[in-house]
């Protein structure tokens, strides 16, 4: 299953903000008596109502990273794999003292992170790490990420020496482990092989073992295994492969790096808060 941090400045800290103003201007009240600011209206006049009131004030912003509305924050996918990473081959890291539930890191901490993310960049360079790559035919399927920059569409190994399995459907459940593909039903009944690839042929889905032997799968719910993203894009195939840890969490690495640094600019820090 997968998980999403929210990632942002620490912007209460930055008295400069162009945001700062709405934010602290006391607009109405909740039924529950909670102070309702005029940030609050014009947001939710912006998300229900395309209002650009939040939009012409965040683009102007100093503390505007990505250049969009909210632009001074962003989600992180998967952040308990990353954290894996980090435990494996920095275990020093300042990040793993916290639980990433809803963590403040001031800026001294900031400045440490931003360090040891520099330190795990290089390292990650020479790390191979599992994953299972979506394919079509043979060749990869290339997504769009929030950012509008094109990757490859894989599922990492979640870092853990015992089997899981994060993804599926109502019926079947599959993960990749260290050493392949694993796949289980919604009985708990696994399946007999470690699998090399999973491919959809036909109406039915098979699995090539690691020991060279043909799986069939049968329907559970009438339904098979499947591989498809939240988007609904799945290809016809899930392949085992190994890519560099340092582009398989490219986007980790990038973000906290790049918002550590924004943040020690404006003397600040960041919060990574659990949202999902």
């Amino acid at each position: 299953m997968q998980t999403y941090h929210r990632l942002k400045l620490d912007i209460s800290r930055v008295s400069y903000r162009i945001c700062r103003p709405y934010q602290e201007k006391i607009d109405d009240f909740y039924e529950s008596g909670k102070i309702r600011f005029q940030w609050d209206m014009i947001r939710q006049a912006y998300l229900l109502k395309s209002d650009q009131t939040l939009p012409a004030v965040c683009y102007n912003c100093p503390l505007n990273i990505r250049l969009l509305p909210e632009g001074c924050q962003t989600e992180l996918e998967n952040m308990p794999i990353f954290m894996n990473v980090v435990a494996a081959y920095m275990p020093e890291a300042v990040i793993l003292n916290y639980n990433l539930e809803y963590d403040v890191f001031d800026i001294d901490v900031t400045r440490q992170l931003y360090n040891d993310l520099l330190e795990l960049e290089k390292i990650l360079e020479n790390v191979d790490w599992p994953t299972a790559q979506v394919m079509l035919s043979g060749e990869q399927i290339l997504i769009e990420d929030e950012d509008g920059n094109l990757t490859e569409l894989f599922y990492p190994w979640e870092g853990y020496e015992e089997d899981t399995y994060p993804e599926g459907n109502e019926a079947y459940y599959w993960g990749r482990s260290k050493n392949g593909i694993v796949v289980k039903d919604s009985f708990g009944n696994k399946a007999p092989f470690t699998f090399t690839k999973l491919y959809k042929e036909g109406f039915g889905v098979y699995g090539m073992a690691d020991t060279g032997q043909l799986h069939t799968f049968i329907p559970v719910m009438s339904k098979f295994p499947e591989w498809t993203n939240r988007n609904g894009i799945g290809g016809n195939e899930l392949v085992i492969s190994h890519q560099k840890a340092s582009k398989v969490f490219t986007r980790h690495l990038n973000n906290l790096i790049v918002f550590a640094e924004e943040a020690m600019k404006n003397n600040t820090g960041i919060i990574l808060e659990h949202l999902l």
